[in-house]
């Protein structure tokens, strides 16, 4: 339990100075709490955009990024531990301020003279805020004394919201949505996908192998300074992300359409397979990213930079077409915590009418006898098998090709359901976790 902790004025100042690295990272997540709240933009766009966050050093950015992270992580119970210390409500970045400070000291282990301090320091030195900072002060010196007491009442469910939480318990069971908010609390791993010899890059990296072509190590890091990023040997993925394509079994030599492609970790997949690949995204800045990972990885893949639904190739005959349909991506909070408070159920309902335009759009691409993979990286119900089903009644020529397991890969049986797989973030929990996805495949017709 932490002790008592009073802050004179003097000592504020004393241990914040208004200029430091330390106060100006409070000051980016606090600031990105509050857009990503208010705006609903992602955590990662919102860092990015912030003056102040580039002219940190990479060891402060990443000390932003984990405050606020971790705010989102413990969202609920950080609410629970301010409630009874804050009788008005201030300003949101003020609450904002709040909720930050309230993660580093129970749950990030930061003292308290620094939490406090520089989060105090931080409200002084902005006009708009300079009135709150006594009251801040007074908070977190509660939050010292008893924030653990108040958080620690919360069951993790909390952490998720109400909207979000109550679709999940009632599709996929109250005791999977207590095991999803378990994985929601703890430090993200880092996947990586390599090109070949897993076995052999796990004992390099001091990882373990999960399946058949993913490395899994227990921090992510400086993902630039491990052996083989230079070189090429393989790329940042989740293992969840990595099934669409396995599933797909053999795949030299084939012509695989790779829609909605950014940032491209399944274009590198099939083009480190042996396929012929056409890359198409309409994000220049995200492809962007997939051709540097191209040139890194010395993999070869055509991109074109366009929209899918307005995109018309010469020869619209590929033996497979792979949609990542734009989604919620509720099923990556693992490692994006920030996406069950940056999206709405409006926001879901616009992206199923999308998705109900792009599945039929990417089956115009299909060959004789071609398959289209159809997945989301979403663990509403909505963008998965009912966008299939929708699909199969108005595009007769297609078929549900049942997916009945993954090589390599022990996932739980209830994983393979209607033809589709369904994964689920608690699935390989002892090992870490993985994304929630969903997965169907679909052949056209003789």
């Amino acid at each position: 339990m932490m002790k008592a902790f009073f802050m004179s004025e003097t000592d504020i100042f004393k241990h914040a100075p208004r200029d430091n690295n330390a106060l100006i990272s409070r000051r980016v997540a606090a600031f990105a709490v509050k857009e990503v709240l208010e705006n609903n933009n992602p955590l990662e766009q919102v860092l990015a955009g912030q003056e102040d966050y580039q002219s940190l050093e990479p060891r402060d950015r990443a000390f932003a990024r984990l405050i606020a992270a971790t705010t989102f992580r413990r969202m609920g119970q950080i609410d629970a531990a301010l409630k009874p210390f804050v009788r008005q409500r201030p300003t949101k970045l003020v609450y904002a301020a709040l909720q930050t400070a309230t993660a580093q000291l129970l749950y990030l282990g930061t003292p308290p003279h620094a939490a406090v301090g520089e989060t105090v320091a931080m409200l002084k030195s902005r006009g708009s805020s300079k009135g709150f900072a006594n009251m801040a002060n007074a908070v977190l010196r509660n939050i010292v004394k008893e924030g653990e007491k108040y958080a620690g009442a919360q069951p993790p469910k909390v952490n998720i919201p109400g909207w979000l939480r109550g679709e999940w318990e009632r599709v996929y069971g109250r005791q999977a949505g207590r095991k999803m908010a378990v994985q929601l609390m703890k430090d993200p791993i880092l996947d990586l996908s390599v090109k070949s010899d897993a076995a052999g890059w796990a004992e390099k990296l001091g990882g373990v192998q999960i399946g058949a072509e993913t490395v899994r190590l227990d921090k992510i890091g400086d993902v630039t300074a491990l052996e083989g990023f230079e070189g090429g040997e393989w790329w940042a993925q989740d293992v969840a992300a990595s099934l669409p394509v396995q599933v797909l079994g053999d795949v030299k030599g084939k012509r695989v359409l790779d829609l909605c492609a950014a940032p491209g970790g399944k274009t590198l997949q099939l083009a480190s397979k042996g396929a012929i690949v056409t890359a198409v995204d309409k994000s220049e800045t995200r492809l962007k990213r997939l051709e540097q990972n191209l040139a890194r990885t010395g993999l070869k893949a055509e991109v074109i930079c366009a929209d899918a639904l307005e995109w018309t190739p010469q020869h619209a005959d590929f033996d497979i077409v792979l949609l990542d349909a734009p989604c919620s991506a509720t099923g990556t909070f693992r490692r994006h915590p920030d996406v069950l408070y940056n999206k709405t159920p409006k926001d879901v309902a616009n992206l199923v009418r999308l998705q109900d335009k792009l599945l039929p759009k990417a089956a115009e691409f299909v060959g004789l006898n071609g398959t289209l993979i159809y997945c989301t990286c979403s663990l509403q119900p909505v963008e998965g098998q009912p966008r299939v089903d929708k699909f199969l009644q108005n595009v007769p020529d297609f078929r549900l090709i049942p997916i009945l397991e993954v090589p390599s890969l022990a996932l739980p049986e209830g994983t393979f359901f209607k033809g589709g797989l369904r994964s689920l973030p608690y699935y390989l929990e002892d090992k870490g976790g993985m994304d929630g996805f969903f997965i169907a495949q679909l052949g056209r017709k003789e």
